[in-house]
Parts: structure tokens; sequence; C-alpha cells
């Protein structure tokens, strides 16, 4: 999730971006108030004012959830929390943490300021709506300031909801935690919660599609499967967190890796190294220093008959900030990367020089042994 998104503008220091998911669900908006919320609340009015209505009531909606989002940023960075990035998807937005909250106050008042700011905004719209009626605008002003005061209703209430990561998780959380002090046992406490609700909204959803409201009912199901999911994400990332804190590459990458010469043939490098070394990514050498890596992954894009007419150095990937690190590095750091570039295994560098690679193979072997000997 949130891997393949399009960055759209910069305010107040927020990149603000869109995930692909995003365009699946403006489309569902402004279909179904084009076709369903404004004709069953206004009838009487052209197909083409309905679809105007639609798009007007998408956009707000769309500002609806930005300032929602924002508001959870503001009060991040008032703490000296990093948040750079506020991506909007599927289910809404979210503004992406570097970082845990360093306490349950802090907690507790980034989670509440989404829901506040989804009710100001509520009663903002509710009151530009009486006073369009009060001065004779037209009906399909009047009815898209009552759906965006109704919609931002709806968020504060769902956003409330005690679904960890929901902001109503949250809040959940931050009490759990204030209570017993650790923020550990807090998550995995709400995340159990979140997994009750999440549970019972995929029920509600199975029993919509028997009653014949197929789609409403699919959406509940997918609402629910994705809390579902996001409980556990979060608790997991929670614990990958705390168990790499304040640890370093260096305490966990494999020293002294077996490095190859850019000028060998491929079939060189099958029969000499991989065969005998039987790695996935081997550091690449031109010089005495290093140059590039190169993998499986590029091996196979190549025919095997022509292994011997194409160098290592001719395929290899060169050398870069993505798929190479520093020893120094912290693990959290490294996972992060990793993340974001897809990568599994990293090259460890110092002055030019391999020093080790590192892999999440590794790392998650760790945390399996870490978490069966701790709980």
């Amino acid at each position: 999730m949130l891997k393949n998104k399009i960055s759209l503008f910069k305010l107040l220091g927020f990149t603000v971006s869109i995930d692909a998911s995003w365009s699946i669900i403006l489309f569902l908006i402004v279909w179904s108030l084009a076709k369903g919320f404004f004709p069953g609340n206004f009838p009487d009015l052209s197909e083409q004012t309905y679809w105007l209505m639609a798009i007007v009531g998408a956009l707000g909606l769309f500002a609806s959830i930005i300032i929602h989002e924002f508001s959870h940023a503001l009060i991040a960075r008032k703490y000296g929390l990093k948040i750079q990035n506020i991506t909007l998807f599927i289910f809404g937005g979210v503004a992406e943490m570097k970082e845990e909250p360093g306490s349950p106050k802090i907690e507790f008042f980034m989670a509440i300021a989404g829901p506040i700011a989804s009710l100001l905004l509520s009663i903002l719209f509710g009151t530009l709506h009486r006073f369009a009626i009060t001065i004779g605008l037209p009906v399909p002003v009047t009815g898209v300031l009552e759906y965006l005061g109704t919609i931002n209703m709806l968020l504060a209430a769902f956003n409330m909801i005690p679904a960890f990561p929901t902001d109503g998780g949250r809040v959940l959380r931050s009490i759990l935690w204030w209570a017993k002090n650790d923020i550990r046992r807090a998550t995995r406490m709400a995340s159990r919660v979140s997994l009750i609700f999440s549970v019972s909204i995929i029920f509600i959803g199975f029993i919509n599609i028997v009653a014949d409201n197929f789609i409403g009912g699919l959406w509940w199901i997918l609402i629910g499967s994705f809390l579902f999911s996001a409980a556990n994400i979060s608790y997991h990332s929670l614990v990958l967190k705390q168990s790499f804190e304040g640890k370093m590459i260096h305490h966990f990458m494999n020293p002294a890796p077996i490095t190859v010469p850019s000028d060998i043939t491929l079939q060189e490098f099958v029969d000499h190294y991989l065969y005998r070394y039987p790695h996935k990514m081997f550091p690449v050498t031109k010089d005495n220093k290093i140059s590039g890596i190169i993998t499986i992954k590029d091996i196979k894009a190549i025919p095997s008959e022509e292994w011997q007419h194409f160098s290592v150095g001719k395929i290899m990937q060169p050398k870069n900030q993505d798929n190479s690190i520093t020893a120094n590095t912290s693990i959290n750091d490294a996972l992060a990367k990793m993340n974001k570039t897809g990568l599994s295994r990293l090259l460890v560098t110092e002055h030019g020089r391999a020093i080790g690679i590192i892999t999440l193979k590794d790392l998650l072997e760790f945390i399996a042994l870490k978490m069966e000997l701790e709980e």
C-alpha cells in the first residue's frame, strides 16, 4: 500500500500525494453521487446537473480528507514528529509518520485532531447549507453543501470507531498506553479490539449481500478486511521498530561477501561463483573497487546460450543509493529503504569496498526468534 503514488502539491512543508487506488474510489464516488445520492434526494434536475454536482461533491470530499490529514500532521509537527507526506488512498488518507509518538498524550492529541477537523467541517458546511437556503441559492448549490456537511459528519464518526489504526483506534491505544505504561502491550490490545470490529464489519457485509445489497455488502467486506490487515501490520511494524531500535547494519550483515570481477563472462560467473557460492546477489568489482551488483534476476534475463557473449560488467546493476548502504546505518532505516525500493538485499560498503550484505531474510529470522523467546 502507498507505493504507487503521485505527488500533487506541497503545502506548509507537507507533500500531498495520491495513491493509484484513489482513481478507483474517485470514479465510484462520482458515479454513486450522480446516479444515486443526488437524484434520490433532489429529484427533477437534469442529468448534466447531477454529474456536475457529483464532481463538485467529490472534490469537496477530496479537500475535506486533506484537511483531516493536515490536522494530524500539524499536531505531529507541534510535538516534533516528522511527517513529510500525506497520501490519499482507496479508504481515505494517511499522514505518514516516520516514528511512533513519544507519549500517550501526543498520541491522543494527534489522533483526535482528525475527527475534530471533520466535525468542524460538518458544522461549517451545515451552516453554509442553511444560509444558502435562507438567501435562496439554487438546489444544486444547497444539495452539494448538504452532502458535504453529512459526509464530514460520517467521516468523523467512522474515524472514531476503536479499530486500530483508525483515529479511534489510536485514541484507544493512547488510553491503554497511559494505563499500562507499555506502548507494545497497548498496541497489541488495541489491535485485538480492531480484529473484533473487523470481523463484525465483514459479517455485516455478508448479511447485506444475502439481503440483495451486493454493492453495499461488498464495501463493508472490503473495509473490514482492510482494518483486519492494517491492525496486524501496525502491530508487527511496531515490533520491528522496537526490536531493531539502536541496532546498526554491522550487527546483522553477512561480512566478507564474495566479489565477482566485472570482466568475466556470465558463463564463468555461473560456473565458478553462482554454483559454488549459492547466493542471490554478488558485489561486482572493477580495478579493486565496487562498481555494482549482479543478481540471479539479472542472469535469468539473458538466455543461457548467450552467457558466453556477455560479461558481468555488461549486465550488472551499477552501485547506487538504492542498492547500497553504509555499515553505521540503523536497521530501521535499512528496512525503510528496502520497503521503498522493493529490494530484499542491500550491499554494505565502506570507502568504495564491499564489507558485507544485509538481507531481509536474516532480519525476519531474528524477529521470529525474538518474538518466540519474548512472547
